[in-house]
């Protein structure tokens, strides 16, 4: 479920809004942002924004320890999908318990509605996607319920 898209080595899949607890998000409420980011170029790739014109601010997460307790990281480094065997690069795989969370929206927004949210990556560029809101009687999954395998390397460089 969500959007998908693609810009330069990076594909996003299921970009999608977590639903609202209620029938939509109200003004000044936060929401949160799953998506997938894959990167089929042959070295690393940062993350280092998701904003939306919608929301005062973005925020990139990360479970490091695959416990449900996200923190805000500056960046997030995507390793390749498939890396060459004799380097490991630093950064976290595709299937990692990452998301984003856009702080403060500015306006009401529906579920079932879409919201424009940019990626920005330090080689690949930026993107903008028209992320669904999901309904409001949709699962809400915990950040520990992405998690593939424990902890990675660092998510951001310094």
């Amino acid at each position: 479920m969500g959007a998908n898209a693609r810009i330069g080595s990076i594909l996003l899949r299921s970009v999608h809004i977590e639903a609202p607890s209620d029938v939509r998000y109200r003004a000044g409420a936060d929401a949160r942002v799953w998506f997938t980011a894959l990167n089929e170029g042959p070295s690393s790739d940062v993350l280092r924004s998701v904003t939306s014109p919608y929301a005062r601010a973005g925020q990139i997460r990360w479970d490091s320890n695959c416990d449900g307790s996200a923190t805000v990281v500056p960046a997030l480094v995507l390793r390749p999908v498939k890396p060459n065997l004799a380097e490991s690069p630093p950064g976290v795989p595709p299937f990692d318990a990452y998301h984003a969370r856009l702080v403060e929206l500015n306006r009401a927004v529906p579920a079932g509605t879409t919201v424009p949210v940019t990626f920005t990556f330090d080689h690949a560029g930026s993107v903008t996607v028209d992320a669904l809101v999901q309904p409001s009687n949709a699962v809400r999954p915990e950040p520990s319920n992405r998690c593939h395998g424990g902890a990675s390397a660092a998510p951001s460089p310094s």
